[in-house]
This record gives structure tokens, C-alpha cells and sequence, in this order.
């Protein structure tokens, strides 16, 4: 079947159109004609699969990694400023689709200063292939691995790690994992920031032998090995036990701004570091200097210890009661006297607070999913007088932003792209009462 592309999804795939029932295709682009093999037809739209590009499009270059643009990075094949540009679209069309919200809001993307070698973590399964131990990527949904034997999305100097620790394992001869005996090395998972790593080798039920740990704590820069047992077979997790330190540091201290934060082996933090920083930097110049802020969803609490001097007290909020005890850690290491932070769910946290307290500004930064209706109601019922909203996700934060207009009126919203070659788009988002 011949399809002409005319737009790309929120996925990064290929939109087009026979008999105005929409076409998906990986590995197309907006004003690209293909031959495309349809492999599962819905009532209302179908999934294809490339089969021959006819006619390319001007904003298409040469895949750098086309493994790698399978497995996540689906926009290797556009140019950067190309991508920029669709995802502002993506943002805007979410903004005014769900919530009504004028282009005219939307600043330009703030680009990536690395569109490859910014990402500071990867988390990879390992199999066996020739009696070598590899990494590499499983198709989504499918138990087909995908060995890749250099990923250029990741910071140079965490791939630099990743082949060391290899290469001593193989030297062993370390087995990869088998559900049967239920030993063996499931996932390295792997953290370069600021000229320091951390590992974590995901295992079966063994002791790790003192000369693996000796001579992978002999790689450079790496400042800590810690073991993690993961036995479950149906899991989508990738940490079984919690992580027991074996050797060197029990977290990574970095700087962010001018604080300091310890990352804990299975702390979450941004992987684009450096623009994350940008990006927070920015969230915290829109909050007003005022008597309370609160953080939900704060994690470790890195930016409710950036916000430091912009409220008289500090509440952060998170659900994971280990990044609470993190964000706790990360206050007195920076000797912060003025924040607390609460282990709860973001709408009784809130609540907690707002029955003592009248909430100045808030400030969100909420999963993929967006603010559930719990949060959503608490936030109309206690009527911060600002919140600053840090999105993931053009979709949902549209959703939230529809229903908290009822009474906020968007100021602006600032995009930063923190995940180039991906469709993914960061934005922060000022709303203010009234």
C-alpha cells in the first residue's frame, strides 16, 4: 500500500491517511510517500510497516544509531532544528486541542546544548551471545533482544564504564541470568555525573566474588558498586531487593545550581543534567518571594532546596518514603533550615499543609500521568495564589490545565527539550489566580 505522510504522532511516527482512516508507521515523516505493509488494522486506524521510502522528506538526514532510533530515539532520522520545531507543534496542538490554550502563551523551545552524549544513566539487560556477555534493548513488547554494542544518546564517559565493567565480567566469566537456577547478571544499571559513576548489578540469588567487586572498583571514575537480587520473572521492575552497597560511596553527591544532592543507587534524577538545571532555574525565577511554597511530587528535593530564599518555609511532598528520606539528607547537607518535607500522596499532602497554612505558590513537577483528579481538586479547593507546573507530558499537562482554567488563567508557558532524537517535551507552566 502507497501512503503519503502528513504529519508525525506524539510517538514520533508517521501519520497518513487512506480514506481518512489515520495510518501509523515507524521510520516516516511529515511529506515522505512510502510502501508501507499494514500489521494490525483497527476499526479506526491501522498500524503499518515500512516497507520502501518513494519520496524523502527535506527535514530527514542519515540514522546515527538505528538501533537505537528503534528503541526510543525514533527522531535520529530529522535534523535537530527540524525536531525543535515539531515539538513546539505537538506542545501547542496539546495546549489548544484539550484546555483551549493560545499558541500565543507558548515561548520558543529551549534547545539541547547536546543533541547525543547527554543522557547520564542507562539501565540495560544483559544476555549472552557467543559466550559474551552484551547489552543491548528488547523490542517493546516482545522478548526479542536487540544486542547494541555503543549507544551514542549516552554520556561518553558512562558508555567508556559500561564496556569496563563488561569486559572484567566476561574476563570472569560471569554467567547472564537464568530464570532456572535463578543466578546470573539480569541488568547493569549505570549513573555518570560530574566526573563520578555509580553502579548496580541487578542479580540473581548469589554473592558477587571479592575480585569482580575489587577490580570494577578499580575503573576510573567509578565511586561505587552496589548489588540489587531480582528474581522476579514477571516484574517490570527493574530493582528486585534494595541495593546493598558492596563497595565505595552509599550515593553520588552532585551540584545543581548551588546546592548539593546525593543520589542514592535507586534515585530518580534527570538524565539531561545540564538542561535540567537550566530548566529549574527557570521554574524557580517564577515563583514570587511569599510565606509558603510547596513542592509536590519534589523527589529528592532538589528544587524545594533551589527555592530556598524565595519562601519563609518550604513543604516538599513525594509518596517514596526513600526520596523522602533522601530530600531530608540533602536539606541538612546544605544546612537548609527552612524546608520540611512529608511523605504522602500530593493531594493529602497539600491538604495537610493548607489546614495549617494558607499555600502561597505551588510548585508540581508530576509523573508522565499527569495530576490526578484527587490533586486536581485539592489545588481548586486551597487556591494557591500561582503554581508553577513542570510537564512531561504535552497531553496531560493540556488535561490538568482545562480543568484548573475554571480558576487560573495561564501567563506563560516556557518548553525546554530535554530529550533530543525522542518526541518527548519538557514545558513549565505559570498559572495564576484570578
Amino acid at each position: 500500500m502507497r501512503v503519503e505522510f502528513k504529519k508525525l504522532g506524539i510517538n514520533g511516527e508517521g501519520i497518513g491517511y487512506v480514506k481518512r482512516k489515520p495510518i501509523f508507521c515507524d521510520g516516516v515523516l511529515p511529506n515522505e510517500i512510502a510502501d508501507v505493509e499494514i500489521i494490525d488494522e483497527k476499526p479506526r486506524y491501522a498500524i503499518a510497516k515500512l516497507k520502501k521510502l518513494i519520496t524523502k522528506s527535506k527535514e530527514r538526514i542519515d540514522s546515527s544509531s538505528p538501533l537505537e532510533q528503534s528503541h526510543g530515539c525514533p527522531l535520529f532520522i530529522m535534523d535537530y532544528q527540524s525536531q525543535l520545531v515539531y515539538k513546539q507543534q505537538l506542545l501547542e496542538e496539546s495546549l489548544y486541542k484539550y484546555a483551549n490554550v493560545k499558541r500565543t502563551f507558548v515561548r520558543s523551545m529551549h534547545a539541547s546544548e547536546k543533541q547525543v552524549g547527554y543522557r547520564s544513566q542507562c539501565k540495560l539487560p544483559v544476555q549472552k551471545s557467543h559466550d559474551v556477555l552484551i547489552n543491548g534493548m528488547y523490542e517493546p513488547k516482545t522478548n526479542h533482544f536487540h544486542p547494541i554494542d555503543h549507544f551514542i544518546i549516552h554520556d561518553d564517559k558512562l558508555e567508556v564504564i559500561r564496556h569496563a565493567i563488561l569486559d572484567i565480567l566476561n574476563d570472569e566469566h560471569y554467567e547472564a541470568y537464568s530464570q532456572k537456577t535463578q543466578k546470573g547478571l539480569r541488568y547493569i544499571v549505570l549513573r555518570h555525573i560530574q566526573d563520578q559513576a555509580q553502579c548496580t548489578l541487578i542479580t540473581g540469588k548469589e554473592t558477587i566474588p571479592a575480585s569482580i567487586i575489587n577490580r570494577i572498583m578499580s575503573i576510573s571514575n567509578l565511586n561505587s558498586l552496589s548489588q540489587s537480587i531480582n528474581t522476579d520473572r514477571k516484574s517490570n521492575q527493574i530493582f528486585g531487593s534494595p541495593a546493598k552497597i558492596l563497595a565505595g560511596d552509599p550515593a553520588l553527591t552532585i551540584q545543581i545550581d548551588q546546592i548539593k544532592v546525593q543520589l542514592s543507587p535507586e534515585s530518580f534524577f534527570q538524565l539531561n543534567v545540564d538542561q535540567a538545571e537550566k530548566m529549574y532555574q527557570m521554574a524557580i525565577s517564577k515563583i514570587d518571594t511569599c510565606k509558603v511554597l510547596v513542592e509536590a511530587y519534589c523527589g529528592i528535593g532538589t528544587m524545594a532546596l533551589m527555592a530556598k530564599d524565595k519562601a519563609q518555609v518550604i513543604y516538599g511532598i513525594e509518596y517514596n518514603a526513600s526520596a523522602i528520606k533522601n530530600a531530608k539528607s540533602n536539606a541538612e547537607l546544605n544546612h537548609i533550615k527552612n524546608t520540611e518535607f512529608i511523605c504522602a500522596d500530593a493531594a493529602k499532602g497539600l491538604q495537610q499543609i493548607a489546614n495549617k497554612k494558607t499555600v502561597d505558590c505551588l510548585l508540581v513537577d508530576p509523573p508522565r500521568s499527569g495530576m490526578d483528579e484527587a490533586m486536581l481538586s485539592t489545588i481548586l479547593k486551597v487556591l494557591p495564589k500561582k503554581i508553577v507546573y513542570i510537564s512531561c507530558n504535552p497531553a496531560t499537562l493540556a488535561k490538568n490545565l482545562k480543568q484548573l482554567k475554571q480558576r487560573y488563567h495561564v501567563v506563560t508557558i516556557i518548553p525546554y527539550d530535554l530529550f533530543p532524537q525522542t518526541p518527548l517535551v519538557e514545558a513549565i507552566t505559570v498559572l495564576e489566580l484570578g
